[in-house]
């Protein structure tokens, strides 16, 4: 066969390249290159060609090899070809998006995210965008974490393709991180009835009408996930759950759908899910022996699930853990994978250092209190104060105020003034402590609240 690839080479490029792909797409091994014949076009590339000729080897080469997933083989080729050629690209469309795709996959088992700004490169350079592959391009941006244009690729590839439900998830959910939730709204709003039908596109819209305070549509959705013919109806439960502890505070329905997920059958990450999402309610209702046998229930899947849980579900299982005041080793193990997968996240930070602290890691506390309080402003502190005051109780239970205080140094807010001078009247030398003036009332109040737990709020929620 290898003349007669040389004979391609030379005189029909593009026709041969439609010919394998269209072997590839009816998976029909039958007439695609085989590793001889590739083998035999890269002894060729040493060889004094003219320069389309040279293109049209190397794209042979690269569309080959992502035939037969090469594609770190195929990668190498396609780009040979794109330095060499000033505009020659047949088959522009087919090409494009076996070097997209490709770049994706490549990128994305190797954690390589280098590979993919020459992509971006090359697409912009030969117009990609020409080709119909806004699917394929938004998928390298969402990697690049350019989100806005990835959002923007995958809504231009739904005017084209309306009734795509994987396009449609993708979008929706991008717009959702980017807590841009009426676009995800309208986008659901404009799909075809056949793409609002799907459940798990329900169940993602009905959080963003949450997040928008649109309850009653968030239920509806909800409901309507539910019942969803064939549709695994743990998440669904699980939403309606949090919807009317955390939004509609209807406490006695939020306990019968908690207890409603938790006794599904679906599948054992979901179940995982729900029963974290339930221990974070029984914890925060302080139902502590349901909470403890919940927990004890559920161990072993949390440890055999550790390293597929979302960062914001390792933090919730640590801070129940913490507030639980049980398994602070396992605690402590979930709080930091939870900072090391998203270091930015001031609510992982701070569990992090209340777990510290709590089990008397002071040599490892510093450099996490210094993180954490870059994140730690004075609104923050305020709304979150029942959690940031068992942070400070355990400090002094500990006799360890003159080192939290030295660590708040450089906080001069009146806000953390008032907390460190309360924290220092706690101490031995504490009375003789000069607190100014204009703060002397907050942090009297504070004070009391450390050495007696049951005070008013200072700070309240």
């Amino acid at each position: 066969m290898n003349e007669a690839l040389l004979h391609v080479i030379q005189k029909d490029l593009p026709a041969f390249l439609q010919q394998l792909n269209e072997k590839h797409q009816a998976h029909r091994p039958v007439g695609m290159l085989e590793k001889t014949d590739i083998a035999y076009l890269e002894t060729l590339q040493g060889n004094r060609r003219q320069q389309q000729e040279q293109i049209s080897l190397y794209l042979i080469l690269a569309y080959s090899n992502y035939a037969i997933d090469e594609l770190r083989m195929a990668i190498h080729y396609f780009e040979q070809a794109f330095t060499l050629s000033d505009d020659y690209f047949p088959q522009g469309a087919l090409l494009a998006k076996a070097y997209l795709d490709a770049l994706h996959t490549v990128a994305a088992q190797a954690g390589d995210l280098s590979l993919l700004s020459n992509g971006l490169e090359w697409a912009e350079k030969f117009e990609f965008i020409k080709f119909n592959t806004h699917k394929e391009l938004a998928a390298i941006y969402y990697q690049v974490k350019d989100y806005h244009t990835a959002a923007a690729l995958w809504k231009q590839h739904l005017q084209n393709v309306p009734d795509c439900v994987t396009t449609s998830q993708l979008l929706i959910k991008t717009l959702s991180d980017l807590h841009r939730y009426e676009s995800a709204i309208a986008v659901f709003k404009h799909a075809p009835a056949s793409v609002q039908q799907v459940s798990f596109l329900q169940l993602l819209v009905g959080h963003c009408y949450k997040e928008t305070g649109e309850y009653a549509e968030a239920e509806k959705l909800y409901k309507a996930a539910m019942s969803a013919p064939y549709n695994d109806q743990c998440l669904p439960m699980c939403a309606l759950a949090e919807l009317y502890a955390e939004s509609l505070t209807d406490y006695r329905l939020a306990h019968t759908w908690y207890q409603q997920a938790v006794d599904q059958k679906g599948s054992s990450y979901d179940l995982l899910y729900a029963k974290i999402s339930y221990l974070r309610f029984l914890v925060d209702q302080g139902e502590t022996s349901t909470a403890l046998s919940l927990l004890l229930f559920m161990e072993q899947q949390l440890n055999s699930n550790y390293l597929r849980l979302s960062p914001r579900d390792l933090n919730r299982v640590a801070r129940c853990l913490y507030k639980l005041n049980t398994r602070l080793d396992l605690a402590t193990k979930f709080s930091r994978r939870a900072v090391e997968l998203e270091p930015h996240v001031t609510d992982y930070v701070h569990t992090l250092v209340a777990i510290l602290i709590r089990i008397r890691e002071w040599d490892e506390v510093t450099p996490h209190v210094r993180h954490w309080l870059k994140f730690s402003d004075d609104e923050m502190v305020k709304a979150s104060w029942s959690d940031y005051s068992l942070l400070f109780q355990d400090t002094i239970m500990q006799g360890q105020q003159a080192t939290m205080e030295a660590l708040l140094y450089d906080k001069t807010s009146d806000c953390w003034r008032a907390i460190r001078c309360a924290l220092y009247k706690t101490s031995e030398d504490g009375e003789t402590a000069i607190i100014p003036n204009d703060i002397y009332p907050v942090a009297d109040q504070l004070y009391k609240q450390f050495i007696f737990r049951d005070m008013p709020r200072i700070f309240p929620e």
